[in-house]
C-alpha cells in the first residue's frame, strides 16, 4: 500500500466509490448492451415493453431509442459477467424465473409495473446484475480514469500535486458526474470523452512551440466522433472544437494548416461516425435519420421536428437552474465558471482562448438543448443533458476558485459537494435529496432500492435503511481512507529494522 503512487490510490478511490454508489438502474441502453454481449445483436426484442424507449419496426424487429455507442461500450463488461452470472443462476435456478407480482414503495406507479414485468418475465435479477455489470466495469473505472488524467493535467500545468488532487477529488465527487455515473449512462461517457479531448489538446509541452499538432487533433476527433456514437448532443460540441481545429491551424499555417488540423480533426471522428450510420442501416435500413425518426409519435416528438424545435426560454432556463434537472442546481460551485472572463488567470489555470472555447462550447450545448423537447423528461431522471459541458465548465471554475478569498471557497465548494453526495444517494431532485439526507441519515443507494421493494428481496429492510444504511456508507468511507493510508515516520522505521532488505550477496 506504502508503495502505491498518488494517482493510483486516486484511481481506487474513485473506483470504489462509484462502485458502492451503484444502483440498479435498468435504462434503455442496459437492453442494448444484453443484447449484443447475450447474442451479438442490436435488437431488443425479448425486452419490448418493458421500456418506453423501444420500439418496434414492423417487420424489423425491436430497437432502443437511442445512439448505441453507450451500449457498445457496456457490452464488453456484461459479457465479461456472464460466466459468473450464469454459475449463479445455476446455483439458484429460481432467480431466473418467472415471480409473482409485489410492491415497490415509491409514489411512481411506472417502477412498481416496471418491476413486476421484469418478475414475470423472470428478468428482474438478471438485469439488475446487468446494470451492476455495466457500473462496476465501464462507468466506474471510466470515471476513475477521468479524475486521474485530470490529476496528471493540473500538477502538470499548476506544478502544485497536492492541490491537482483535491480539484480532482473535488471534479469526482462534486459534480453531477457522481450522480450520472450510479448506471451505464451516455451523457457522462460523452462528458469523459470531452475531458479526454481537451486534455489531449491542451496539455502543457515543456516548451509550447507554435507548429501544427494533427497527430492531437486526430485522437481528439476520435474522442468526439465516439462521444456522436454515443448521444447526438456532442454534435454541438463536435462543431466547435472543429472551429477551434481552423483557427488554430490558420494561425499556424495559413490556409494548408488550417486544412490540415480540419482534417485531422474529422478523419479521427471519421470510424466512429461511420459505425454509427452503418447501425443505423442495419436497424432502420436508412443511415441517414436517428431513431427518434421511427420511433412511435408521443406528445414531445410531434414537436417541431422529431422533438426539435427553436429554442425557448423555459428550457434555456431550466435546464441550469430547474431544482429537478438544472446543472447549476446539482453542483452550484458550475456557476462560477461565469465569472472566469473578468477574473486574471492565475497560473495552470485556462487561458483566453481556452476560456473562450470553453464558453462557446457549453453555449452551443445549452441552445442545443433548449431546442430538444425531450429535455423536459428530465424531472424524472436529474440533471442529464447539460453534464457533458461539465468538464470544461469544471476548468473554467476552477480559475475563479483559485482567485477567490477562503470564505468564498467554502461557500462555492461546501454546498456542491452535500448536494452531490444526497442527490447520488437518494436519487432524487435536490431539495427531496437534501431533506430524505436529514432525516434518515447516510445510506448508499442500493439499500434505499432495497428498502422499497424489501416485501420481495429483502424484509428485513421494510420500512427503514437504518443502521445499515449508515454502516455501509462508514465501511466504504473507511476502505477509501484506508487507501490514502501511510505509516509514521517511527513506524515506516521499526519495519524497516525488523524485516532488513536483503542485500545483493546474500
Amino acid at each position: 500500500m506504502r508503495r502505491l503512487s498518488t494517482a493510483a490510490r486516486l484511481f481506487l478511490t474513485v473506483w470504489l466509490v462509484y462502485a458502492a454508489f451503484a444502483t440498479t438502474n435498468v435504462v434503455r441502453e442496459t437492453y442494448l448492451a444484453v443484447a449484443l454481449g447475450d447474442r451479438g445483436s442490436v435488437r431488443v426484442d425479448p425486452f419490448l415493453g418493458l421500456h418506453p424507449d423501444l420500439f418496434a419496426i414492423p417487420g424489423r424487429g425491436a430497437y432502443i431509442n437511442s445512439n448505441p455507442g453507450a451500449s457498445m461500450l457496456g457490452a464488453v463488461p456484461y459479457a465479461l459477467s456472464r460466466p459468473a452470472v450464469a454459475g449463479l443462476f445455476a446455483l439458484r435456478p429460481g432467480l431466473a424465473a418467472p415471480k409473482p407480482p409485489t410492491t415497490y414503495e415509491d409514489p411512481r406507479p411506472n417502477r412498481t409495473n416496471f418491476m413486476n414485468e421484469m418478475r414475470a418475465r423472470g428478468l428482474d435479477i438478471r438485469l439488475a446484475l446487468a446494470a451492476l455489470a455495466t457500473q462496476f466495469g465501464l462507468m466506474a473505472p471510466v470515471g476513475a480514469l477521468a479524475a486521474v488524467l485530470l490529476f496528471c493535467y493540473l500538477r502538470a500545468r499548476t506544478g502544485d500535486e497536492r492541490l491537482a488532487l483535491r480539484l480532482a477529488l473535488l471534479y469526482a465527487f462534486a459534480t453531477p458526474l457522481f450522480f450520472r455515473s450510479a448506471f451505464l449512462n451516455q451523457n457522462a461517457l460523452l462528458a469523459h470523452l470531452v475531458l479526454f479531448a481537451w486534455l489531449l489538446l491542451t496539455w502543457p509541452d515543456p516548451e509550447p512551440p507554435v507548429r501544427e499538432r494533427p497527430a492531437r487533433w486526430l485522437s481528439a476527433g476520435a474522442c468526439l466522433g465516439v462521444g456522436l456514437l454515443c448521444d447526438y448532443s456532442a454534435a454541438p460540441l463536435a462543431l466547435v472544437f472543429g472551429v477551434w481545429s481552423l483557427v488554430e491551424g490558420w494561425r499556424c499555417g495559413g490556409f494548408r494548416g488550417a486544412v490540415r488540423l480540419g482534417g485531422a480533426c474529422i478523419a479521427g471522428a471519421l470510424g466512429p461516425v461511420l459505425l454509427l450510420l452503418g447501425y443505423q442501416w442495419l436497424a432502420f435500413g436508412s443511415p441517414w435519420f436517428p431513431a427518434q425518426r421511427y420511433m412511435p409519435a408521443t406528445e414531445l416528438s410531434v414537436r417541431g421536428w422529431n422533438g426539435f424545435s427553436l429554442p425557448t426560454l423555459a428550457l434555456l432556463r431550466d435546464n441550469l437552474f430547474d431544482l429537478r434537472y438544472g446543472l447549476f442546481a446539482f453542483s452550484p460551485m458550475l456557476l462560477a465558471a461565469v465569472a472566469a472572463p473578468f477574473v486574471a488567470r492565475r497560473q495552470g489555470t485556462v487561458d483566453r482562448t481556452e476560456l473562450a472555447v470553453i464558453m462557446l462550447t457549453a453555449g452551443a450545448l445549452l441552445v442545443f438543448n433548449s431546442a430538444n423537447q425531450f429535455a423536459l423528461l428530465q424531472w424524472n431522471t436529474g440533471v442529464r443533458y447539460m453534464v457533458p459541458a461539465v468538464p470544461l465548465l469544471f476548468l473554467a471554475m476552477v480559475r475563479v476558485l483559485m482567485a477567490a478569498p477562503r470564505w468564498a471557497q467554502l461557500a462555492l465548494v461546501v454546498p456542491s459537494v452535500v448536494i452531490s453526495v444526497a442527490v447520488t444517494m437518494m436519487r432524487e431532485d435536490v431539495p427531496g435529496s437534501l431533506a430524505m439526507l436529514l432525516r434518515e441519515g447516510p445510506v448508499l443507494p442500493i439499500v434505499v432500492v432495497l428498502s422499497k421493494t424489501a416485501e420481495a428481496y429483502a424484509p428485513a429492510l421494510a420500512g427503514r435503511t437504518q443502521p445499515i444504511g449508515a454502516v455501509a456508507v462508514a465501511l466504504v468511507g473507511a476502505l477509501a481512507a484506508l487507501l490514502w493510508w501511510r505509516p509514521s515516520a517511527s513506524s515506516a522505521a521499526r519495519q524497516a529494522t525488523d524485516h532488513p532488505v536483503p542485500s545483493r550477496s546474500s
